[in-house]
């Protein structure tokens, strides 16, 4: 599957990245079942694999995964805005892959909540909803390393 294939959840958890250097702190700005786009003021090296605490709003979530792109060499000092993105390679917790399943279906679930109050409209799917549920219901978290 091609990167831009994958449906992303444009959300904001903060996280924390273990370096050899020690602890950074950064924010998603989305995730899919296969990684996620963030946000970090560290320079992270592309390629390299790092552990990271994402910051669910129920509970914290171990993962490992590796940076695949980062701006941190194209940025402009004006509009700077660190950015990278970073490809699940383990989770290692059943629980902490059920964890990140049930937080992303919730916040889709607070979204459409979100949606309909302000359309005013009774709970029956919205256009397009019904392809967000079935997606929500078959995501699937990497456990295993990427395949070549």
């Amino acid at each position: 599957m091609k990167r831009r294939e994958l449906l992303r959840l444009s959300v904001r958890w903060p996280l924390i990245i273990k370096t050899d250097r020690g602890q950074t702190s950064g924010e998603t700005r989305n995730i899919t079942g296969e990684g996620m786009f963030l946000y970090c003021s560290e320079r992270l090296l592309e390629g390299v694999v790092y552990p990271v605490t994402l910051k669910l709003p129920e509970k914290r979530v171990e993962v490992a995964g590796k940076v695949t792109w980062s701006n941190l060499d194209s940025f402009t000092p004006l509009n700077f805005n660190p950015a990278m993105g970073f490809y699940f390679i383990r989770i290692d917790d059943d629980k902490d892959r059920q964890s990140l399943r049930e937080a992303i279906v919730a916040h889709c679930e607070k979204l459409l909540r979100q949606r309909r109050e302000a359309k005013r409209l009774p709970n029956s799917p919205l256009p397009g909803e019904e392809q967000g549920i079935e997606f929500l219901e078959g995501i699937a978290l990497n456990s295993e390393p990427p395949r070549n």
